[in-house]
């Protein structure tokens, strides 16, 4: 099964990942980019993959 994660504000997939299954699933969430613009990212986080959920 592929997972889509998708970014709750520009509505682009900023991480795919698969686990074991069949289909697809979306996963709603920031990415990096609007977190930074929303104040969210603090520093050295840019270094790590991060990612926020709801």
């Amino acid at each position: 099964m592929k997972i889509y994660h998708v970014c709750e504000y520009c509505q682009q997939i900023f991480h795919t990942s698969e686990v074991q299954g069949e289909g697809a699933a979306e996963l709603p969430g920031i990415c990096e980019e609007c977190s930074v613009e929303m104040g969210l990212d603090d520093k050295g986080s840019l270094l790590v993959n991060s990612y926020y959920y709801n």
